[in-house]
């Protein structure tokens, strides 16, 4: 009895809603989210029979339906995302299970994104009109040139301003998170840019670390990065896994994206196990630092660009025995790209070259100007033609078992998230 009390309780205090039919198609299990999400009682589903439940109720059970929107009797309308699932138990018994979850936020966010992304737009194209007309008329009369320095000072303006808010997106410099020392730069190619880089952590040891480049430059590029970072935010809390989350913000970005896609690189660190998880969607393979034995080991998988197929079919790797003086190099194409007088990139092994000699020698922040003053000594022009972005973690301090939220890291059975 106390394991069968544990279980409603358990039941109840879950955050997607349960239902669950007897091979009779008997309603037997209803538990709070149900209820909440639904706005049917408990006691009025309980030993219902399918074929008398509402017609609302009854889309839940159609396996053809992944998602749905239910009109709830005071006329909210609540968008659901739910799996079914039918168990055959050794007896010859089934049951049929749904799991539903309420994602209006979602939509509602994703509908107020596709809005302002339209807003974006328009306002484009009334400026790009705009630029036409004037350029006609200062062909015409040479006095309106003060009107086109004064349009193109308040242009720059705009685009600093534009490039502050973007930098301020980006995280602070962490002297240390999980164990992790952390330290970046980012330099955009014309004041503002498509290069991102964020840290969350996921508590238990867990800390999560992406970098990602839109195809594009300038404020159209600037868009999609800000609104790839709001997606990454809303999902990696949750996702412990690099695959599942890489998947989900491939779906999120398709149905957005039209002609822009996304390189990333995203690595979860376990300061409790000692190891590195990883997937790549098509980004410059990182390279990993092994103190131990000197040398260099680019980290990458298998994966299209975020945001241009339906399927992005990612994969994930583990690199164990992380140790102390370890580091791990994330980048941009900048840096492996940019050329010198006779066109020739800097290339893979230079970046390894300078990477070691830098990490060797300085810790922190001084081994990404070190190799920043390489490849600007290196490039034949006088600025960087794209946006550079480094993200260095020194994996130098030991985590107390105790201080984590648990000490072995997820359950076996968590599939990759951190919550169900």
């Amino acid at each position: 009895m106390r394991h069968e009390a544990f279980l409603h309780k358990f039941i109840d205090a879950l955050p997607s809603g349960l239902i669950a039919l007897s091979g009779e198609g008997v309603v037997f299990l209803w538990n709070s989210q149900a209820e909440d999400i639904t706005s049917l009682p408990r006691n009025e589903m309980i030993g219902v029979h399918r074929d008398s439940l509402p017609d609302r109720i009854g889309e839940l059970l159609d396996p053809a339906v992944c998602e749905m929107r239910i009109e709830n009797p005071d006329g909210e309308y609540r968008y659901i995302r739910k799996t079914i699932r039918e168990i055959s138990l050794d007896n010859g018994d089934s049951s049929v299970f749904v799991v539903f979850t309420d994602i209006t936020d979602l939509v509602n966010q994703n509908l107020n994104m596709n809005y302002l992304l339209m807003e974006m737009a328009e306002t484009k194209d009334l400026m790009e009109e705009q630029a036409a007309r004037l350029a006609m008329a200062l062909a015409e009369v040479d006095e309106k040139n003060d009107i086109i320095q004064g349009q193109n000072r308040k242009m720059i303006n705009e685009l600093k301003m534009a490039g502050r808010l973007q930098k301020s997106l980006l995280p602070d410099i962490y002297e240390n998170m999980n164990g992790v020392s952390i330290s970046s730069k980012y330099i955009p190619s014309i004041h503002i840019g498509g290069d991102l880089y964020d840290v969350i952590n996921l508590g238990q040891g867990l800390t999560g670390f992406v970098i990602a480049d839109v195809s594009g430059h300038g404020v159209a590029a600037a868009l999609v990065s800000s609104m790839f970072k709001m997606s990454f935010n809303n999902l990696a809390s949750n996702v412990a896994s690099p695959k599942i989350l890489f998947h989900m913000l491939n779906q999120e970005l398709k149905q957005i994206l039209t002609e822009d896609y996304i390189t990333s690189f995203y690595v979860l660190a376990d300061a409790v196990g000692g190891s590195i998880t990883f997937t790549n969607a098509s980004h410059p393979a990182p390279l990993l630092y092994r103190k131990r034995t000197g040398e260099i080991v680019e980290l990458d998988t298998e994966g299209f660009f975020l945001g241009m197929f339906d399927d992005g079919a990612y994969e994930e790797k583990t690199v164990t025995n992380i140790e102390n003086g370890d580091a791990l190099l994330m980048y941009t194409d900048c840096l492996i790209e940019t050329e010198n007088s006779e066109a020739v990139p800097f290339g893979m092994d230079r970046l390894k070259k300078s990477f070691i000699r830098a990490v060797e020698e300085t810790r922190g922040q001084e081994v990404i100007d070190r190799i920043e003053a390489e490849v600007r000594a290196y490039n034949a022009g006088k600025s960087f033609s794209d946006d550079f972005t480094v993200l260095l973690l020194e994996f130098w301090e030991k985590v107390d078992v105790s201080a984590c939220d648990a000490a072995t890291g997820l359950p076996p059975d968590s599939g990759g998230f951190v919550e169900f």
